[in-house]
């Protein structure tokens, strides 16, 4: 494999490795979720990064060929870390958890704006500049459910407490 088909190749099992973990953590939190309209929007997002997986799986059969194979331990963003060093259960509050979800959707848009120009192709660069949107949104949903929470407004709902929380 060339050089520059096994960097595509690398960075794609990353972001691959990084919507995984993204699928999991929002799979947590909605199991976790007592209010009904929180774990619909969980499940949402745990459902998008499901999409962006698979979409990321058809980019490296176009441009790399063959399977993906092997994933890294460490994907894209915070999550992976939490993950990997079973340290999960040591968040306990709710804020801590946007907040990490937060930082690995920052992580996931900025890892796509970096790599869209890996390879000179018009529909790669257009499918990564879509996933980069794609997680922009998101940061922007969870930056609207942390307000909700230090109480400025309610994304799931309109009652007194924190949605989640509930």
């Amino acid at each position: 494999m060339s050089d520059a088909k096994e960097k595509i190749a690398e960075a794609l099992r990353r972001a691959i490795k990084g919507e995984e973990d993204g699928y999991r953590f929002y799979d947590l939190l909605a199991e976790k979720a007592t209010n009904d309209d929180a774990r619909r929007k969980l499940q949402q997002l745990r459902d998008d990064e499901v999409r962006h997986k698979a979409t990321l799986i058809g980019i490296f059969r176009q441009h790399v060929g063959g399977e993906v194979g092997q994933l890294p331990e460490k994907g894209l963003s915070a999550l992976s870390d939490i993950f990997r060093k079973g340290r999960l259960e040591e968040r306990t509050s709710e804020m801590e958890f946007i907040d990490l979800a937060i930082e690995a959707e920052l992580a996931a848009m900025k890892f796509y704006q970096d790599e869209r120009n890996l390879v000179d192709d018009a529909v790669f660069q257009s499918i990564f500049d879509q996933l980069s949107e794609e997680e922009h949104s998101h940061y922007e949903l969870l930056k609207a459910e942390r307000e909700a929470i230090t109480g400025n407004y309610h994304w799931f709902s309109y009652g007194d407490s924190s949605p989640m929380e509930e």
